[in-house]
């Protein structure tokens, strides 16, 4: 835990506080940032204020699991003992950030319970979203993740090439192959790469790209055939203690380019152009202004809006990457969330805007990172163009 850079935040930010409260590890990032790794099943306090040492408030049943934080831990019995204690705690103090989110537009902070915030509030507080506390101090990467995130990013890229060879042999060989079938390449190559992933990847085949969380199985997977359009979503990192994801999106067709239908070339140039807008204007306004993470989705939708396919782009344009796939910064949306956090340097995160049809999908995909020269795309090349595999 970074006390001395938190604690200099919160008096940069003119709060008083940082309150961490969580019951049975719900609020994932109090126990993240406090490097809770023992099962919790009671409730417990944690204040940072902006001077002084911290305090925790916890019930003696789990005092040994907070024995190594910083400042002082108090043990409570009951609820009447923790509420006084919390009272005496924050008595003097105006504003406290806490794992809250107003109107619950950002649930991915919206963590501690709604009669917490009332209690808190009742004692005078003013309680402030700790949204971009957390995208500062959780969701950038350290050196030492940003040479892991690139790595894994270009064995990413080389692993979807390998793939689309994987492909096309077996159709100029007439071998039968299955979307199962390549999940199952890509992931023994993660293995020859010393990379992992949780979960996935995903290949999707004509009608199933258009399900943008179609997930083939070995007893529920299409074949791929000559002609098929083909969607292939692949994420992994290093197999280290940093490792971060690089997570990329392809599109390809099995056949000659001359035999792609124009439809979906035209769907394509849409996504690139859409993607491509959303860097241009990652790149013109970081770094002069403060930049969030719902502007860049609306940049990127509107292209797609302004094309005629706008109903069909069903989800955000990109989602925050760490050590989880799914990390814990700003995601580019403003449809399902309205993500106003700031983007900040050692942020990672995807662009990958879609459209899904009944018939068919697309998607391009491709990762972007805030560093000190700006704005940086880890998985080059681009795609500019569906790959024809004949």
């Amino acid at each position: 835990m970074q006390l001395e850079k938190i604690q200099a935040y919160l008096k940069e930010h003119e709060l008083g506080g940082w309150l961490m409260a969580d019951f049975h590890a719900r609020n994932d990032i109090a126990v993240s940032v406090l490097g809770l790794t023992s099962h919790l099943t009671r409730r417990f306090f944690y204040f940072i204020p902006s001077e002084g040492e911290p305090v925790g408030l916890v019930n003696p049943v789990e005092g040994a699991k907070f024995a190594g934080l910083p400042g002082r831990i108090i043990l409570y019995k009951g609820y009447k003992q923790l509420e006084e204690e919390l009272a005496k705690l924050l008595s003097g103090r105006r504003r406290v950030a806490m794992e809250y989110s107003p109107k619950g537009r950002l649930p991915y902070i919206g963590l501690v319970d709604a009669g917490t915030i009332e209690f808190v509030r009742d004692l005078g507080l003013e309680i402030f979203s700790s949204a971009d506390l957390v995208a500062n101090f959780q969701a950038r990467l350290t050196p030492e993740q940003i040479a892991s995130c690139r790595v894994a990013s270009h064995n990413c890229v080389e692993i979807m090439g390998l793939t689309h060879e994987y492909i096309r042999k077996a159709l100029v060989d007439g071998n039968a192959i299955t979307e199962f079938d390549v999940c199952e390449f890509i992931r023994q190559k993660f293995d020859e790469y010393d990379m992992m992933t949780v979960f996935g990847p995903n290949c999707s085949v004509d009608a199933h790209a258009g399900d943008s969380h179609y997930d083939p199985t070995a007893a529920a997977s299409s074949p791929i055939k000559r002609d098929s359009l083909i969607l292939i979503d692949l994420w992994g990192k290093m197999k280290t203690d940093y490792g971060v994801y690089g997570d990329i999106t392809w599109m390809a067709y099995a056949g000659a380019r001359r035999d792609i239908p124009a439809k979906y070339t035209e769907i394509f140039e849409v996504l690139a152009q859409a993607r491509d807008t959303a860097v241009a204007y990652l790149r013109e306004n970081i770094g002069r202004r403060p930049v969030y993470g719902s502007e860049v989705d609306d940049a990127c939708r509107a292209v797609i809006e302004q094309a005629g396919y706008g109903q069909y782009f069903t989800h955000r344009t990109g989602h925050s990457i760490a050590a989880n796939e799914h990390g814990p910064g700003p995601n580019i949306d403003n449809l399902e969330t309205e993500d106003g956090r700031r983007l900040q340097q050692g942020h990672l995160f995807s662009i990958e805007p879609g459209i899904y049809m009944e018939d068919c999908g697309f998607r391009t995909e491709i990762n972007c990172l805030i560093s000190h020269e700006g704005v940086e795309v880890t998985t080059l090349p681009l795609q500019t163009e569906i790959k024809a595999l004949l």
